[in-house]
C-alpha cells in the first residue's frame, strides 16, 4: 500500500517506526532520537539531510508522533507530513553527476553514490542497462577527478554492493575490497534503499525478514537487522583505468 506523500509506502514508514519503537523499548535511544537517527524519514518527508541544522518542520513532526502513541496513527501522521508542501532543502554538493551516479569529494577520495529516480522500465540495473551504467560511472569518476586533481582513491558505502548486478559495474579489485559497514545511524538510503524496488514499491520478503529479526533484537549490532548487508568498498583510483590528463 502506498501513502499520499511522494508515493511513500505506508509499510515502509511502519517498519521504520517499529525500529524506532524497539530501540526505545530496549533503551538504546529515546523515541525521538531513534526516529531521527535510525530512520530515513527526515529525507522521505522532503527535509533533506537530518544531520543539517535543526528543522522546525521536523520538530513539529516529532511532536505529532508523541501526541499519537498508536502506531497506525503515527503512520498516517507521517504520510500527511510527507504530502504537505514545504520549501525544498538545499541541494547536496557534488563534484559531478552523470545519470544516476554522483561523486562527492571526501579528503583525497571520490565517494560514489547511486540514486536513480523511481519509476520507469526497465530497472536501472537490468542487464540491458548495465553497459550504459558502466559508461556513466566512468564519466562521473573522470569528471570528479578533473574537478579534484588530488583524488587518489574511490570509495562507496551501500547495500547495493551486496547485489551481483551493481558489483558488476565496478572493477573486480574495487569490489574485492568490500567490508561490512557497522552502521549505527541509518538516516540515508545506504541501508533502507534495499526495501524498495525501482518502481518505489515495497519488497515484502525483505520487509518480513527485517521485522522477524527486529522482534528478537536486544539493541546490539543494529546493522545485522538488515537482510542485505551494507558494504564499504575502497580502492586506488588507478584501478578504474581512467584517462586522466595532467
Amino acid at each position: 500500500m502506498h501513502g499520499d506523500g511522494f508515493g511513500l509506502p505506508a509499510v515502509y514508514v511502519e517498519m521504520q517506526l517499529r525500529f524506532a519503537h524497539r530501540a526505545a523499548m530496549v533503551g538504546t535511544h529515546d523515541f525521538a532520537s531513534a526516529v531521527t537517527e535510525l530512520t530515513n524519514l527526515h529525507r522521505r518527508l522532503g527535509l533533506g539531510d537530518a544531520t543539517a541544522v535543526a528543522n522546525a518542520w521536523w520538530a513539529r513532526y516529532l511532536d505529532g508522533l508523541a501526541a499519537r502513541p498508536n502506531l497506525d496513527d503515527q503512520v498516517r501522521w507521517t504520510l500527511s507530513c510527507a504530502a504537505a508542501p514545504k520549501d525544498p532543502p538545499p541541494p547536496k554538493e557534488v563534484a559531478a553527476r552523470v545519470g544516476p551516479f554522483s561523486v562527492q569529494i571526501e579528503g583525497d577520495s571520490l565517494r560514489t553514490q547511486f540514486t536513480p529516480r523511481p519509476g520507469g522500465e526497465p530497472s536501472p540495473l537490468h542487464p540491458s542497462e548495465l553497459p550504459r551504467r558502466r559508461a556513466e560511472l566512468r564519466d562521473v569518476l573522470t569528471e570528479g577527478a578533473r574537478q579534484h586533481p588530488g583524488a587518489r582513491r574511490v570509495r562507496g558505502t551501500s547495500w547495493l554492493y551486496s547485489t551481483a548486478a551493481y558489483r558488476s559495474l565496478f572493477p573486480p579489485a574495487h569490489v574485492a575490497s568490500a567490508t561490512p559497514a557497522h552502521l549505527v545511524r541509518f538516516q540515508g538510503f545506504s541501508a533502507w534503499g534495499q526495501f524498495l524496488d525501482h518502481r518505489g514499491d515495497v519488497k515484502a520478503n525483505l520487509v518480513a525478514r527485517f521485522l522477524d529479526a527486529l522482534d528478537g533484537w536486544g539493541g546490539e549490532a543494529p546493522w545485522r537487522l538488515f537482510p542485505l548487508p551494507t558494504l564499504t568498498v575502497e580502492s586506488p583510483i588507478e584501478v578504474f583505468g581512467l584517462d586522466l590528463v595532467g
